[in-house]
């Protein structure tokens, strides 16, 4: 197929093509056929994989690798492409658009097609899925937000990174953001998929809005989106008519995880701030406090065996308890909870060996509730978002 044909069919219905500089483009229509070479393409439901779908779907999915440090490399543990008419839904999954696990990526293709024609909303799913692939071709082959480096050092800065600034993203929860998707609280690896999503997509406003997020992936993927064109072609609305009812928030389902769960890193005291006082003793025992700029006390975690063990808190500059939850043997264990900063609680629920589990709530700074997710192991499976206090839509998979 010529590289004319897969312009006109890229210029028809990817809209971040469309955007793009001439020699990304360029670079694009090379690696396209190696992508679609690579894997194997399945339809499903008597869907039939065209090769403009073809083209399409590998155009997304190469976006983020076109500067990547390892590129096509990247995807070596891929195997297949498989598509399905709208979602995951056959499956027992409803309303999941899609999924991915190191090996392949299932994509609905109605809601991989709304993620292609705009390509300013920050949803797409196809750069969604495929960021899930960049994680677990990590080295212990676990998407955990901390994709693969050539160095333990530049590992251990990004999972610092990741840390904080998912940390930093649940605490922000119900407050005014436009740019990136809640659905990035789920876990570190949906913070990282979420984020991609909106580095390519949201730009300007991402960057306004998390700074450090997004100067962190443009040093990542090697690229700039706010240096590219905007996309002036109207959004064909004839895509999106199955869309008038709101579908509610974002249903990727979370990724699979393949590997055993990884090693916590101790604390160094010497890469540490002044800001820390680590007390520590030889067997591993002590804590660790952190403090603000005005010398108040801003966070205390417990240590046992050099692991964090037992209960953690968090303080604001005024001396208000924002933060808390516990630890066991390094990992999330049990309850948590995030105050909004009247004192309110906004968030609460409990963590099993490192993973949300059971009911969390979401509530309004005058106490109202907003929102209650069911997870299991890390996955969420059903959520109700209240409109009022005696009104809600639920959504998800509820019995």
């Amino acid at each position: 197929m010529s590289d004319e044909q897969h312009q006109t069919w890229l210029n028809k219905n990817v809209s971040l093509y469309r955007r793009m500089s001439k020699d990304l483009r360029a670079d694009l229509l090379r690696m396209i056929p190696e992508f679609i070479g690579k894997v194997k393409w399945v339809g499903h439901e008597d869907f039939h994989i065209t090769e403009e779908i073809k083209v399409c779907i590998a155009a997304e999915a190469c976006v983020p690798i076109l500067r990547l440090k390892g590129g096509m490399e990247i995807y070596r543990r891929m195997e297949s492409v498989e598509v399905y008419p709208k979602d995951l839904a056959s499956l027992g999954k409803p309303g999941a658009a899609g999924d991915a696990n190191g090996r392949r990526v299932r994509l609905g293709w109605h809601w991989a097609q709304v993620g292609m024609e705009d390509g300013h909303d920050g949803y797409n799913l196809v750069i969604h899925e495929f960021a899930h692939i960049i994680d677990f071709a990590s080295s212990d082959g676990k998407a955990d937000g901390v994709p693969r480096f050539n160095s333990y050092s530049e590992t251990r800065d990004w999972e610092k990174f990741v840390s904080q600034n998912y940390e930093d993203f649940q605490r922000e929860l119900g407050k005014d953001n436009e740019s990136f998707s809640d659905y990035g609280s789920s876990n570190e690896a949906e913070f990282f998929a979420c984020a991609t999503e909106s580095f390519f997509e949201r730009g300007e406003q991402f960057k306004r809005e998390w700074p450090e997020i997004y100067d962190r992936l443009k040093n990542f993927y090697g690229m700039d989106p706010l240096l590219w064109a905007d996309d002036k072609r109207p959004v064909d609305v004839s895509i999106g008519l199955e869309m008038q009812a709101d579908p509610g928030p974002k249903t990727e389902e979370l990724p699979e995880s393949t590997a055993e769960e990884e090693l916590k890193a101790k604390v160094n005291p010497e890469e540490e701030s002044d800001l820390l006082d680590v007390k520590v003793d030889d067997r591993g025992l002590g804590s660790i406090t952190e403090y603000h700029a005005s010398g108040k006390r801003a966070g205390r975690w417990e240590l046992r065996n050099n692991d964090y063990d037992g209960p953690w808190r968090r303080w604001n500059n005024k001396g208000e308890l924002i933060e808390q939850g516990w630890y066991r043997k390094g990992v999330r264990e049990g309850k948590y909870q995030l105050n909004h900063s009247n004192g309110k609680n906004r968030l609460e629920g409990a963590y099993r060996n490192d993973l949300r589990d059971g009911l969390w709530r979401l509530s309004h700074d005058n106490g109202k509730l907003k929102q209650e997710n069911h997870y299991q192991e890390g996955d969420l499976i059903r959520w109700e978002v209240w409109k009022t206090h005696d009104k809600s839509e639920k959504f998800g998979l509820w019995q």
